[in-house]
């Protein structure tokens, strides 16, 4: 009994020691929430002349550039800006950080990137360098990338919120009908769903948000083709979004704001064509702001189209279109 006893101890003992590890483990790995503003970076200059000056300049001119496809003016991001000396721990939580340094005592530029680093999500981008036209010369060959990760970390702020309000039975009806899983949230409901079409709808006294989902063979990558996809895409709504006065339906705008393709090889779900652009109703005086994104299917045999589009007469789109975004985003094959 005492032999038994002791074995029973060292296991309790053992046992605790993991809970332990693990009770630590978990703390390190858990962050805080990040905190900024949908779509704002966050610029840490050492003092006010170079906020105003052109390093300040030059990161506003690119960041707060207009988001293409929407019917009014909108910047992609907003740039806010504090100097170094009030940069506490809340400051430091910001989702989209660009920290700026000059150092006369270097040589040459440093570029330093760091992901998930007092918050998540996070990206940190530390650009120190010589001189201000030295920052100026490395932000310039970052910028492109860098905006790819904080659009990134905008698409995962949203997941993040929307995730545990994801609607079961609207998840489970997509992944029967398309072999997709894709995490809509609760207040949508299924308008259409008949001949692999699907047309998923949220409906408010002001707005108006909505999904499609649409699936046709796959022959060659001329499918893909962006005449081909804006083609398909009017046949579609055509023929499944009526607008709200006999023989109204919607089509895509290619005069006032003309469709624009990217081809996105790492989409979750694989390959893709992203299609931005304004749609609008023949026959009515409707229009508002899409998304879409196209996808062969593992065995290609499909291609899987899903768009979110948006209504919202004479207001701001843009935060509610990266909503859009970060749903579609969560498309995956189911396996």
């Amino acid at each position: 009994m005492k032999k038994l006893g002791l074995i029973l101890a060292v296991l309790f003992s053992l046992s605790s020691l993991y809970s332990c590890v693990e009770d630590v483990k978990n703390k390190e790995i858990k962050k805080a929430r990040s905190v900024g503003g949908t779509s704002e970076v966050l610029l840490i200059t050492q003092n006010d002349s170079q906020w105003n000056g052109q390093i300040g300049q030059c990161v506003r001119d690119f960041f707060e550039q207009e988001q293409y496809g929407l019917p009014q003016p909108e910047r992609n991001f907003k740039v806010a800006h504090i100097n170094i000396d009030a940069f506490n721990d809340m400051f430091k939580k910001h989702r989209n950080l660009i920290i700026c340094k000059i150092d006369n005592d270097i040589t040459n530029p440093l570029v330093e990137t760091q992901k998930n680093w007092m918050s998540e999500p996070q990206f940190v981008i530390r650009i120190t360098a010589p001189s201000e036209e030295s920052w100026i010369k490395t932000f310039e060959s970052q910028k492109d990338g860098l905006k790819l990760l904080f659009d990134q970390n905008e698409r995962e702020r949203f997941q993040e919120f929307f995730r545990p309000t994801t609607d079961s039975k609207i998840v489970s009806q997509i992944k029967k009908q398309f072999g997709v899983t894709m995490n809509i949230p609760e207040g949508y409901f299924i308008g259409v769903d008949k001949d692999n079409f699907m047309w998923i709808r949220k409906e408010t006294d002001v707005m108006s948000m909505a999904f499609m989902i649409y699936e046709l063979p796959y022959k060659d990558t001329a499918d893909l083709n962006p005449d081909n996809i804006i083609r398909v895409r009017d046949s579609i709504v055509k023929k499944y979004i009526p607008g709200p006065i006999d023989n109204s339906y919607m089509t895509t705008d290619k005069e006032f704001i003309k469709p624009a393709f990217k081809t996105l090889p790492k989409f979750p779900a694989g390959y893709a064509v992203e299609t931005r652009g304004l749609w609008n109703l023949v026959g009515d005086f409707m229009a508002g702001p899409f998304v879409s994104y196209s996808i062969v299917n593992p065995e290609h045999t499909k291609i899987i189209t899903a768009e979110g589009w948006i209504y919202y007469p004479n207001k701001d789109k843009r935060d509610l279109l990266r909503q859009q975004e970060s749903i579609l985003y969560s498309l995956k094959f189911a396996r």
